[in-house]
């Protein structure tokens, strides 16, 4: 069975920049939510590994005269300390799903599949929603740097998928060229 995809156009951010921006922002969350899965297994599977890396580092940062490593040592310590005294079942279901949903989307976007822009924009919307109130609750700089992170990456999918219906729009009354259409077969 055929099923033909519709995939956006190249080059419809305009600027260069805010196109490298987009990019390099999927490629980030792509390899953010792959990362999130491995740690996930290692959990499930070898929650030691993750305490011998993470252990050592937060010796290592925290130990530093430099702010920032000694910031990142502290994140390092109080995440290993969380892993083994914490439960994991929930942590390790969470980063599983999230990590996954963001390969997949990162996968989508940058093939530029046209449907799963909306359901793009939602998710990053759901991830900002509880990251804002992860940081209303539990005030982090780092969840605060994910956060604007993940805002700037929502908006730059809303206006591609804006940019992309407005195209079709335009397809549709003969006033542009359509969209190019990619067939797969399944």
């Amino acid at each position: 069975m055929a099923l033909v995809e519709t995939k956006a156009p190249h080059r419809r951010l305009s600027g260069k920049a805010l196109e490298v921006v987009y990019r390099v922002g999927v490629v980030i969350k792509g390899i953010d939510g792959f990362l999130e899965v491995v740690a996930a297994f290692l959990l499930l599977f070898a929650p030691g590994v993750l305490h011998s890396v993470l252990r050592p580092l937060a010796v290592e940062l925290g130990e530093s005269s430099h702010p920032i490593q000694n910031l990142a040592g502290y994140w390092a310590g109080t995440l290993d300390h969380e892993i083994m005294v914490g439960t994991h079942v929930v942590l390790i279901s969470f980063l599983i799903a999230h990590g996954t949903v963001k390969v997949v989307l990162a996968y989508c976007l940058f093939r530029e599949f046209a449907w799963v822009y909306p359901y793009a924009v939602v998710v990053l919307g759901v991830f900002v929603a509880y990251e804002a109130y992860t940081v209303i609750r539990n005030p982090s700089i780092a969840v605060g740097l994910f956060m604007l992170l993940d805002l700037l990456i929502l908006w730059l999918v809303w206006r591609e998928w804006r940019q992309l219906r407005s195209e079709a729009k335009d397809a549709a009354s003969g006033s542009a060229q359509p969209a190019q259409a990619d067939v797969k077969t399944s």
